[in-house]
Parts: structure tokens; C-alpha cells; sequence
């Protein structure tokens, strides 16, 4: 993993999902608001195959897709592994860590392809949900939708 701190890696990222799941329209790009509320974060650069973390790891980071594609698979405790979401630019991985009950990673994510993400800490990510409204509306929309998929995802 290679992480520098190039703000111009901050632009709109139009790409699409793969799977072809309709993403959610969050009228302006995460990116550029959390830029204007002045969030501290890394650019973070990885490989295809590279691991972002491992599920069972402290969930203290939130990253947010800028370039590129990330699986979340899952091992139960009887050794099945399943992929639960390929994700790509636009999404939000991680985003666990800002509820009071999730201090593991419940998943592993793992780059598809080569990829740019932001890396926020937990701590900034909760300051600037309690801080700009802006952020927190494209965010809680987001989570909405990201669970509103998932539960039509299991039933179709």
C-alpha cells in the first residue's frame, strides 16, 4: 500500500458500478466536501490484490473509493468465505467504524484492481459528520441506499 497526500486526487470520479447497481446520487462528490471542511486524510495507493484490512482488524479508518474497484468478502465461523459487495469509485468502505458498536472490521476488503482511496480516521470522520451538514446528508443518504441494495440483493 502506497499513501501520499495530493490533494488534486480530490476531483469528481464519474465511474460506475460494475455489477450494475444503481448508485446512490449524492447530488456532489464526497470527496470534494470533505476537501472544503478542510478533513485531514491520506490518498492511500494499492495494487490489484492488495489488502485494504482484514476482517477481525481494529475498525478505526473509513475509506472512500476515488479510482478503482475493492471486493468485501466475509469467512464464517465454519470456514465459508462469500463476497458480500464489489465496490468502486463513489463508495464508502469501512464506514462501520463510526457506530459505537463495531470495533473489529466485520469484513476484508480486498483491491480488484489498481486503486485510489481516502483514508479518514475514525475521530475526523466523526468530527466531520457532527460539523458540516452537508457531509452528514450525502452520508446518511448513502448508508440508506448502500443497506436498501444489500436487503434487495438477498432477496432477488
Amino acid at each position: 500500500m502506497r499513501m501520499a497526500s495530493n490533494d488534486s486526487l480530490w476531483e469528481q470520479n464519474s465511474e460506475t458500478s460494475q455489477a450494475g447497481n444503481k448508485k446512490p446520487n449524492m447530488g456532489s462528490d464526497p470527496a470534494v466536501v470533505l476537501a472544503k471542511a478542510r478533513a485531514e486524510r491520506t490518498v492511500v495507493h494499492l495494487k490489484e490484490n492488495e489488502v485494504v484490512f482484514s476482517q477481525g482488524d481494529p475498525a478505526d479508518t473509513v475509506f472512500y473509493v476515488q479510482k478503482g474497484q475493492v471486493s468485501l468478502t466475509v469467512v464464517s465461523q465454519n470456514g465459508k468465505e462469500a463476497t458480500v459487495a464489489q465496490l468502486c469509485a463513489g463508495d464508502f468502505i469501512g464506514e462501520e467504524c463510526v457506530g459505537p458498536d463495531h470495533p473489529t472490521r466485520l469484513a476484508t476488503a480486498t483491491a480488484l484492481t489498481n486503486c485510489t482511496l481516502l483514508k479518514i480516521d475514525r475521530d475526523e470522520m466523526l468530527r466531520v459528520l457532527h460539523e458540516e451538514p452537508a457531509f452528514s446528508g450525502l452520508f446518511v443518504s448513502y448508508l440508506l441506499t448502500r443497506s436498501t441494495q444489500l436487503e434487495a440483493d438477498l432477496v432477488g
